[in-house]
């Protein structure tokens, strides 16, 4: 028997409309702007806005909760995934909103003692989702969830465009079709596309369909900035799209596990008042830096490899004068010092010893101080992750401090720069690890104390969260790593470094909201700040349909956030000159090979064939057109 009744609540301007116990029927919430539902089906949505697309649930499962033998490394098989269909739900109204839970999971050959409960309730303009996992199964962890998940939005992506926020932004205003499925990849019976948060792949949280009058925000509002994709879904068959957030988490026997609030919100008006939306929340976590003036003000920089990977010196410490004549005549404000150290660049990391062979370090302090009685700044490198395997540092202390995963392994980059030099394998630091930060802590001090203005810790806006398997980092395991610890990690070294100097910033490559209140500047090396054809950008500044990057999102939601553009040639064409200036990114040119350096100190324009052993070249073709 189902009980029914009608409640209204005055004060939070919502309305509760049915109240049954268990099974198929709907239980329903009102807002402001808009009904929301909850039955058998999944959650749908009756938006009270004409122009923000209606959710009409199908039946495909709300949540999956992943889990996996807890055993040592490695773990052998892929985690088993446990929908919520099939599962002994029960959906009930509360004072709130509605509550759904499953006590128990199963797959049909057994049982395992975990549970779900998921609650739904109107706050403000918005329906809010949080919940909690339970895992009392001896022997098992829940290694991701996945929640919740919408699916029949109708939308034609024509009028209501995906924003993801992929980089400073992407723009999806065509579905998927079987000729043209970039950038979407196939999934089950239909397509998906994701970004990864916190990385360069998934800078904020939040994605919307955005029409010109009103659209769909999903968000989520999670303070600690734990590791999760957004996913965006098109099913073909019917022509509907999907939303879904996948929590990559893990939950312990005897855990629970909060999940963060997801919102929903039918919005009118632009895109803007989503990311208005998300910015009022993201101000109450924290807010971005206020960088020191000479920071704020800088036009961009000149990125300068002095020595490179295969050992070759391309300037020394005492040339730093003519980099400040080379950034004179371009407008820049900033030396960017990358391979400056005893290795060059890309080797013998995370050992940065100033280079006799270039100079020594008095002489790297007289010209750091040279170019600042110029006008100029200086940012010296070091790589905040790779460690190199086979040095010193490895092997007495690194392989220690390495990420572990799954299969046992160390976690592992390869970089080779040259084809007549070797290449160079990494492993990656573990951010949990008091060592690492130890060492990440040197390395900054030592760039105060040489007198360069800041420090780059590069690729540490740029990958996605991974697990941590290993012992005796300071963190359960497993436990995902690169996501709420970067966010501690690089505000603790920031935080240091600023009651030292307070003009010294520390920067990083890539760009995510994380670690907005620590990073001073990003080194652009995401999408929206690659080097785009002259056709490509008029795209993109026209708004012309087709034109994938939208670096309004992010520029608007953080106007002040600041970034490079990346360029890793030794100019810069006039259209992505424009480029740079209309979406207010700093200016880059990059010197990283000996053609480069002929190019900037004697107008000698380079042919392929002196790039034949470079690996990744530059923009010969653009070099040679002026």
């Amino acid at each position: 028997m189902i009980a029914k009744n009608t409640a209204m609540v005055v004060g939070l301007g919502w309305f509760l409309l049915s109240m049954p116990t268990e099974g198929g029927e709907a239980i329903r919430v009102k807002g402001p702007k808009g009904e929301l539902q909850a039955d058998a089906q999944g959650i749908g949505l009756a938006p009270a806005i004409a122009a923000c697309p209606a959710i009409r649930a199908k039946g495909d499962p709300l949540w999956a909760v992943l889990v996996q033998p807890d055993t040592p490394p490695p773990v052998g098989g892929e985690p088993i995934v446990l929908t919520d269909q099939g599962q002994p739900v029960t959906r009930a109204a509360t004072a709130e909103g509605i509550r759904l839970t499953c006590g128990t999971l199963g797959d049909g050959k057994r049982t395992w003692d975990i549970g779900v409960t998921i609650d739904i309730r109107p706050t403000g303009d918005a329906f809010e989702i949080t919940g909690e996992i339970r895992n009392d199964e001896k022997g098992w962890v829940v290694c991701g969830f996945t929640g919740p998940v919408l699916h029949g939005i109708q939308a034609d992506l024509a009028a209501h465009p995906v924003l993801l926020p992929e980089g400073f932004g992407r723009r999806l205003d065509r579905a998927p079709t079987a000729g043209k499925t970039a950038p979407w990849k196939a999934w089950g019976r239909g397509f998906e596309i994701s970004a990864d948060y916190p990385s360069r792949r998934g800078t904020m949280q939040w994605c919307a369909f955005a029409g010109k009058q009103g659209g769909l925000y999903l968000g989520c509002h999670d303070a600690t900035h734990s590791a999760k994709s957004l996913r965006v879904r098109h099913d073909p068959s019917d022509n509907t799209f999907g939303m879904a957030l996948k929590h990559q988490i893990f939950c312990p026997t005897g855990g629970r596990l909060s999940l963060p609030p997801t919102l929903i919100l039918p919005y009118e008006g632009t895109w803007h008042a989503a990311a208005r939306h998300y910015r009022a929340w993201a101000d109450t976590v924290a807010r971005p830096i206020d960088p020191p003036a000479w920071a704020r003000d800088a036009s961009g920089w000149l990125l300068c490899i002095l020595k490179q990977q295969n050992g070759e010196v391309l300037w020394d410490y005492h040339s730093l004068g003519k980099l400040c004549d080379v950034a004179d005549a371009r407008g820049l404000d900033i030396l960017g010092l990358f391979g400056w150290a005893h290795g060059g660049h890309d080797h013998l990391y995370p050992d940065y010893i100033p280079d006799p062979e270039m100079g020594g370090a008095d002489a790297l302090r007289k010209a750091l101080k040279a170019a600042r009685h110029r006008g100029k700044r200086t940012i010296l490198y070091a790589n905040g992750q790779l460690q190199e395997i086979g040095t010193e540092f490895w092997e007495t202390r690194g392989k220690a401090l390495t990420v572990i995963g799954r299969d046992g392994a160390p976690t592992k980059l390869t970089y080779h720069k040259y084809r007549n030099a070797p290449p160079r394998h990494f492993g990656l630091g573990c951010l949990m690890t008091q060592g690492w930060y130890d060492r990440m802590l040197e390395l900054a001090v030592q760039a105060d104390d040489l007198g360069a203005d800041g420090i780059l810790y590069d690729q540490l806006g740029i990958y996605e969260p991974m697990p941590c398997y290993a012992q005796g980092h300071g963190h359960p395991v497993p436990s995902m790593v690169y996501a709420s610890d970067r966010v501690r990690f690089i505000r603790r070294i920031a935080d240091h470094m600023r009651a030292i100097d307070p003009d010294f910033i520390v920067m990083t490559e890539g760009l995510h909201d994380s670690v907005l209140d620590s990073i001073a500047m990003f080194h652009g090396c995401t999408f929206g700040t690659f080097e785009a054809s002259p056709g490509e950008i008029l795209t993109r500044l026209s708004g012309a349909s087709g034109a994938p990057a939208f670096p309004e999102m992010f520029r608007y939601t953080f106007p002040e956030a600041m970034s490079t553009i990346r360029m890793p040639t030794p100019m810069m064409g006039r259209a992505m000159a424009n480029y740079t200036c209309a979406y207010g990114f700093r200016f880059e040119i990059e010197s990283r090979y000996a053609p480069d350096v002929r190019y900037l100190r004697e107008d000698i324009v380079p042919d392929a064939a002196e790039y034949a052993d470079v690996i990744s070249k530059p923009n010969i073709a653009l070099l040679q057109s002026v």
